[in-house]
């Protein structure tokens, strides 16, 4: 079956039926322009750890991607804000294309960036700007309103994070660390056991070994190892390396090694589910990585490999 095409939406604009606060009118683009301006301003206020924080020129270089063919398959970069009488609820940058997996053609997003501004937090909206993504994702495409989606996600590790970087961005987020977790957790992520490095997002900035790569909603109890695969190579590539080649940087090839051996012997990624475990993990938290993280604790019991019928043609 091939791939859905894009559906030539360059900018969107419709109304959702928000949380606790009522109808939001949600603006969304691919470029630079008034909507991006707004984003990026809510966005600026709202994210602090130096080396997860992606720049304005950042943002515009990903943005100007889109349409030039970067990856082998049709795909966007957008940034969307959500707002009530002109004032910003909250808003998102995300990276959304269209894969082949074992079951078919399937769409995949990773949700960059997603915050709620302070005045309008504890009211639900994570969901609200979770949902506006998933709608311009598949408005992105045409006919994909019926084909699975994998929206992947990149949380803190709070037990990988030192005293310092816990506090400050659990101030400027207004949420604790391992609470942020449980309230994604709630919203149906899983986390992947899979060993994660977030590439530099710039020539001035690291690699960042101390986030948890999750997925919403899943389609299937454990991921394709195939489906990771490519979603990280094209993902690495337009929205982290902003056109580089993913297997250059050691960072991200590693990473596509490991899930090509996997791919090729069939087998599938587990999916943890967090919340069992985590009030009890807590006392842990900001040891700045002294000892295993919240991921690589939640898969020691029974930690295993879960293979998929047949192998990948």
């Amino acid at each position: 079956m091939p791939l859905p095409a894009l559906s030539g939406l360059a900018d969107a604009g419709f109304q959702l039926e928000g949380g606790r606060g009522g109808r939001l009118d949600v603006e969304a683009a691919t470029g630079p322009g008034a909507v991006f301006d707004r984003f990026f301003a809510a966005y600026d206020e709202a994210f602090v750890l130096p080396d997860e924080k992606e720049g304005r020129d950042g943002f515009l270089e990903c943005l100007a991607l889109n349409g030039a063919g970067t990856i082998d398959a049709p795909y966007a970069e957008w940034v969307l804000v959500a707002s009530r009488d002109g004032d910003v609820v909250g808003g998102a940058n995300f990276f959304c294309h269209a894969l082949e997996g074992r079951d078919g053609s399937a769409l995949a997003m990773n949700l960059n960036y997603v915050f709620v501004a302070p005045a309008h937090r504890g009211r639900g909206h994570l969901r609200d700007m979770v949902a506006a993504a998933r709608r311009l994702a598949r408005m992105t495409f045409a006919g994909a309103d019926a084909l699975p989606l994998y929206l992947f996600i990149e949380l803190n590790d709070p037990l990988l994070m030192d005293a310092e970087a816990y506090a400050l961005d659990s101030e400027v987020a207004g949420i604790d660390q391992f609470d942020r977790v449980a309230v994604w957790a709630r919203l149906g992520a899983r986390l992947l056991d899979f060993d994660y490095v977030q590439p530099p997002l710039s020539a001035s900035q690291s690699a960042d070994a101390g986030l948890m790569l999750g997925v919403v909603d899943p389609p299937h109890p454990a991921l394709d190892a195939c489906v990771l695969g490519t979603h990280l190579e094209r993902f690495f590539a337009v929205s982290v390396l902003k056109g580089g080649d993913p297997h250059a940087d050691p960072d991200t090839a590693a990473q596509l090694r490991a899930c090509a051996t996997r791919c090729m012997a069939g087998e599938a990624i587990r999916l943890l589910d967090p919340m069992p475990r985590l009030d009890a993990l807590r006392p842990l938290a900001g040891r700045g990585g002294r000892g295993p993280g919240l991921r690589a604790r939640l898969a020691a019991p029974g930690a295993g490999t879960e293979t998929l019928p047949g192998n990948p043609a």
